[in-house]
């Protein structure tokens, strides 16, 4: 998180009034490699709405839709790569001011302003959405009515 500039530290008594501090734990497990793993992801039920985030909505596609396009693809011999990102919703942009309580590695007068969204935060799919749609309309593309 350091290293791709997700928060940044600051004191409790520079969050703004109006403000409060969302919850977070840690997530350990094991990789099949053996090496241990921790993630801190935040405790979206502690965000309150109209004031951690305004919208949560991010345009997924239907089963029956994504159907017909692999029909589609394979009546008119179509290749098709499909790829999944594991990391992908810490690539959001947060447009909110989010605070995350995690006094297990800061003491208790710290907390850490969220810069990039992590997992847990009720706006993090529509913040990848979001980034996704940008960089396709950087490469040139174009949404349909759904997207405009």
């Amino acid at each position: 998180m350091e290293i791709r500039k997700v928060c940044r530290v600051i004191k409790r008594a520079s969050i703004p009034k109006g403000r409060h501090l969302v919850r977070s734990t840690w997530i350990f497990g094991i990789k099949r490699s053996g090496l241990c793993k921790a993630r801190l992801v935040a405790c979206g039920y502690s965000q309150i709405p109209e004031v951690d985030f305004t919208e949560s909505f991010a345009l997924v596609i239907n089963d029956v839709s994504w159907r017909i396009l692999i029909i589609s693809m394979l009546v008119q011999k179509l290749e098709a790569k499909i790829i999944d990102v594991y990391t992908a919703f810490l690539y959001g942009d947060l447009y909110e001011d989010i605070y995350i309580k995690c006094s297990e590695v800061h003491g208790e007068d710290e907390a850490l302003h969220l810069i990039h969204a992590i997992y847990g935060l009720v706006q993090v799919a529509r913040q990848y959405y979001l980034k996704f749609i940008e960089n396709l309309r950087k490469m040139g593309f174009s949404g349909g009515y759904p997207d405009s």
